[in-house]
């Protein structure tokens, strides 16, 4: 009943208005790590010498990792896990009595993970009294479709002392994007103080700064690290520093989700999230979405809010004006424009109206106070760094402590609602839509998506094919043309233009009012035609190498070859390689001379550290494409493009049955035609044989399958009948059998 009752309140703060793609998207189930309605346990055990370091106050911001044993329990049982990494995390709390941990599950073991996580962080949130104030924040942002980690409540145990109550949260890292992002591959950065995004140039490595008192980059690139590439972040800086006035909206929405951070802002201002971008340029990430190549701003570390300060009166602070400490070049920017600064007031009273009360959240902390009272009550820890007794927790909801603690949490969200809902009396329904296409174009079809704020009541694509005149296709979101989720917010549309060269494209959406917003501001054009100047080509590739052929490391990996087709040297510098539309030049091929008709293979294994030739992707042997594209003029465009789907056959290869030639085949290990890496490929003739049903040149299990469904057949068999005696019978099967695995 508890888990019911606990269910229910979440679903309380289940909002109208919030998108529900949003949701779909960014919000993935808790799971077994992150429990609602339980408190379970971590015990961490390490030597008694480890354990000294990190206490020692000398080494408070050593972020040295120590081998530990990592072991959960919960009503569903016993998790142990050997040889964790542990160390401090956090900045101030580094010096508090009740320190914070980050257990990392792959320090020491290489690709280590417990439940798909490869880190935790456990917050002992020693400036509040109530130990709820994060998890009630994210668990609100969850249930609003916001990009949030999950969180639970645990008691933690060191070397067999109680070390306290504790929040669980989930580290923001690449498997957190994995769970958020349907394309989960592009850079991401951690934003802490002074980010203040403020223009330093246009040179990318002016923003590999870090402050004096730190190694740590203030904008901390934690994905695709091998490229360490800042074009991004350089972009977002130099358009919020330079760019006038009457240019500004479409030059920062075509690289920055803008009504992604109104939203975002919203939920901060409500909550007094006053440790953040807008308030002290702290706290945050910026994702690089590979979809539509913008910048998304993402919050973290919410425990300074409800009611927590250090100055700043947050419950009645003015909603538009966030930024008292300092220039935030972003925000006062975004706050100088009337649309946005209105479609904020919109989100503020979005929230309000959906969940954002002192009675919801008077009765969801209630039943989390009496969730966690028996670990909080025994947790001693908490007491050190300020007082806090008893009455601090179990008074948490309605009293004030006093000191940096100036409400409690319910009386803040009430005071705050009040506040808020006053001061947004001009506050105007969204009117949004942010589009991308999907480049480069392989099939001559045109892939456009968008994402709408509010209610339109169309949305339609608008297309010029080589420079004739814009024609307006309507977007559905039934799932006829969109991407199969109705309702969800979402638009999409595919439009076949075979023979076309380019198209120049656009999107608007029409709302009941009139307004008609578009995106992007200018068209935007893509290639339909492939390069066709480009001298290489797409060979052959092996998408499952159990043993054939070693990389220079030793390992068995994936791979691709590429072949110069022309009758001169060739360099491929410029060419990219790929098995995402949505990331072009996931691997760029770097300087070097390939003779005429010859080859050279990339190994597809994500092990940048062996060498040039090797991509940051595997190879999916069941189902996968490859497309080699090139930058030209204004956009990527197929050089060639190869996809598959079938059963995989280890250590076999599908390829061009000769160098460049337009059919493709399978080349299978320990038969007259293998595969052949870095040589030409010498295939078979394209006759085939009676054994050979399906047509791809090799005898297998569909062909077998094939026969076998025409099993019994003594009248009007088709090609079921092998050796011609008017019935398919064993000596069929067995004549297939005999060639099984050959190439025809």
């Amino acid at each position: 009943m508890k888990k019911l009752h606990l269910m229910g309140l979440v679903l309380m703060w289940v909002w109208l208005g919030a998108s529900t793609a949003m949701a779909q998207e960014y919000v993935p189930a808790l799971g077994p790590a992150f429990l609602e309605d339980e408190v379970a346990t971590v015990r961490l055990t390490l030597s008694e010498n480890d354990w000294a370091f990190i206490l020692n106050p000398d080494n408070a911001y050593s972020n040295q990792e120590w081998p530990a044993t990592f072991v959960y329990e919960s009503s569903a049982g016993i998790d142990t896990v050997e040889n964790v990494g542990m160390r401090l995390r956090g900045n101030t709390s580094r010096e508090a009595a009740k320190k914070s941990f980050k257990v990392s599950f792959n320090t020491f073991t290489q690709g280590g993970s417990w439940n798909g996580l490869e880190k935790l962080n456990l917050n002992g949130n020693h400036n509040d009294p109530s130990m709820l104030r994060a998890r009630m924040v994210w668990e609100f942002m969850r249930a609003q479709g916001h990009v949030a980690p999950r969180v639970s409540h645990v008691r933690v145990y060191v070397n067999g002392e109680y070390r306290g109550l504790y929040i669980n949260v989930e580290h923001v890292d690449e498997e957190f994007i994995q769970k958020r992002f349907k394309h989960d591959d592009g850079n991401l950065w951690k934003c802490t103080y002074p980010g203040d995004l403020a223009y330093l140039g246009e040179d990318p490595e002016a923003y590999k700064l870090s402050p004096w008192w730190s190694d740590q980059r203030v904008y901390e690139l934690k994905t695709n690290t091998v490229e360490d590439d800042y074009s991004a972040i350089a972009e977002l800086c130099t358009v919020i520093g330079t760019v006038p006035d009457d240019e500004f909206e479409c030059a920062l929405e075509a690289i920055f989700d803008v009504d992604a951070f109104l939203k975002t802002a919203a939920m901060e201002i409500l909550v007094g999230h006053w440790d953040n971008y807008i308030g002290n340029h702290n706290n945050y990430y910026l994702y690089e979405r590979p979809t539509d190549g913008r910048l998304m701003m993402i919050t973290y570390d919410v425990d300074n809010t409800l009611g927590i300060e250090w100055g700043g009166g947050w419950a009645t602070h003015n909603v538009y004006q966030w930024d008292q400490w300092g220039e935030r070049p972003l925000y006062e920017r975004v706050m100088g424009i009337e649309q946005y600064r209105t479609r904020l007031g919109w989100y503020v009273r979005e929230l309000l109206d959906n969940g954002f009360n002192g009675s919801a959240w008077l009765q969801h902390g209630s039943t989390l106070r009496t969730l966690c009272t028996s670990a909080a009550l025994e947790d001693v820890y908490r007491t050190y760094d300020y007082g806090f007794n008893d009455d601090a927790f179990l008074d948490c909801l309605t009293g004030t402590w006093g000191g940096h603690v100036t409400q409690g949490i319910a009386s803040y969200v009430n005071t705050r609602a009040s506040s808020a809902y006053g001061q947004t009396s001009d506050a105007q329904f969204p009117r949004d839509i942010q589009a991308w296409v999907y480049t480069p174009v392989v099939d001559d079809t045109l892939r456009v998506k968008a994402e709408v704020a509010g209610a339109p009541m169309s949305v339609q694509a608008h297309v010029s094919v080589d420079g004739g005149p814009f024609v307006s296709y309507p977007m559905l979101d039934d799932g006829t043309n969109g991407d199969g989720e109705a309702g969800d917010a979402r638009f999409g549309i595919r439009l076949g233009f075979p023979g076309a060269d380019q198209v120049s494209w656009y999107t608007s959406a029409t709302y009941i009012d009139g307004a008609q917003p578009t995106d992007p501001c200018v068209p935007s054009s893509a290639w339909i035609s492939h390069a066709t100047t480009v001298p290489f080509k797409l060979n052959e590739l092996m998408a499952l190498n159990n043993s054939f052929v070693a990389d220079e490391a030793g390992g068995f990996a994936d791979w691709v070859e590429i072949v110069n087709v022309s009758e001169s040297f060739a360099n491929p510098v410029g060419l990219a390689l790929t098995d995402k539309r949505s990331s072009p030049d996931a691997y760029v091929f770097p300087a070097f001379t390939v003779d005429p008709g010859d080859h050279r293979v990339v190994w597809c294994d994500n092990d940048l550290e062996d060498g040039p030739l090797h991509a940051p992707f595997n190879l999916d042997a069941e189902q996968d494409n490859l497309i080699l594209s090139v930058w030209d003029e204004f956009g990527w465009r197929c050089v060639d493009h190869i996809e598959w789907e079938n059963d995989p056959i280890p250590n076999s290869s599908l390829g061009r049955v000769t160098d460049g030639a337009e059919e493709w085949v399978t080349f299978v290990s320990g038969t007259t035609t293998p595969p052949t890496p870095n040589a030409a490929n010498a295939g078979p003739d394209a006759s085939g044989c009676p054994e050979d049903l399906d047509g791809d040149l090799l005898v297998g299990v569909s062909d077998v399958l094939m026969v076998l469904g025409e099993f019994g057949c003594t009248q009007g068999c088709g090609i079921g009948d092998i050796d011609g005696d008017g019935v398919v019978a064993v000596d069929d099967v067995l004549a297939i059998l005999s060639s099984f695995g050959e190439i025809c």
